[in-house]
């Protein structure tokens, strides 16, 4: 870019007209003559160096290194104190991650290690108003309940504990209490949901021991009178939810920490490529150079001899 600043540093009228009408001197057409004769004066070579295309840094490339691994952008963008802040991020993230899940985990074998010793399905055998097991409860609310959960009715099942057995859920449904056998449990399949419901619905209660602290429990006595109704409060069943919240609570640490994982690389890479595009502006401003040149050169301006003065400025 190129300013130029005319100033007149010297106006010299022709010397004496009428002299110069004395000798027959005509001083105009001189002094058009001697700036006809002199070459234009070129222009300054642009010596301004261009931004070294070596110390450029690209945002793009800063990016995908931090959000590959944090804090390796930030050692690309010459910022080695953050890449180490955002990598000690990193790897304390990752190991909250580890050994919470590594909690969890360990709690949900230890639960589900307890649920297979303490509570039981079937064990085969049958007595009336003795619960010593979950499917002796179902059946016994289905003889003698039905399902409008009440005594002395037309809506109970009367056949045998083998043709129970051969019931599909829906069919049983006509039987049970509406109000209370709400999941259906099959319990050669012990997955996530098995461990859950055994321990989460009262439905399922009756296939909890009963303590030797408790008045009255499922395998201890009837919890049942003339109107159905659950026993929810019992001690073995108590200590199981209380390993299972521990086990998950666990297990959602690990994933707020997975999360903070997943913050950090999204931070650090746009911290990085931020940082290259400040690293550049720095870089160009630091390689401006602004150059000058003043240049004289005579005119003819109103029939007067000026000498002209041009300033050059290059950046």
């Amino acid at each position: 870019m190129s300013i130029i600043l005319v100033a007149a540093l010297l106006a010299l009228p022709a010397w004496a007209q009428t002299g110069g009408d004395k000798f027959g001197y005509d001083s105009g057409k001189v002094m058009l003559a001697q700036e006809l004769s002199q070459p234009p004066a070129e222009p300054a070579p642009d010596t301004a160096q261009p931004l070294n295309p070596e110390g450029r840094l690209v945002p793009g490339k800063a990016l995908l290194l931090s959000a590959i691994l944090p804090g390796a952008g930030q050692l690309y963008a010459k910022s080695p104190l953050m890449g180490a802040l955002f990598l000690a991020l990193e790897a304390g993230a990752w190991t909250g991650v580890a050994i919470y899940h590594g909690q969890g985990m360990d709690k949900e074998d230890e639960y589900k290690a307890f649920a297979d010793a303490n509570w039981a399905y079937d064990d085969g055998v049958y007595t009336s108003g003795v619960f010593a097991d979950y499917w002796d409860y179902e059946y016994y609310c289905a003889t003698v309940f039905g399902v409008d959960g009440e005594t002395g009715n037309a809506d109970t099942f009367d056949g045998s504990p083998e043709q129970w057995d051969e019931l599909s859920w829906e069919d049983k449904g006509i039987y049970l209490p509406s109000s209370g056998f709400t999941h259906e449990l099959t319990p050669d399949d012990k997955d996530q949901q098995y461990y859950e419901m055994i321990g989460k619905y009262d439905q399922f209660g009756a296939g909890w021991p009963a303590e030797d602290d408790e008045v009255s429990g499922y395998r201890t006595g009837n919890p049942l009178t003339e109107t159905w109704e659950w026993g929810t409060y019992n001690t073995t069943r108590d200590k199981y939810l209380t390993m299972r919240k521990e086990s998950n609570d666990a297990l959602d640490m690990s994933k707020n920490f997975t999360m903070a994982v997943l913050g950090n690389h999204l931070l650090s890479a746009l911290h990085a490529g931020f940082s290259v595009s400040m690293h550049n502006r720095k870089m160009a401003r630091e390689q401006t150079v602004i150059e000058g040149s003043l240049q004289l050169e005579p005119r003819r301006i109103n029939n007067e001899n000026v000498t002209m003065a041009g300033l050059q400025i290059r950046f």
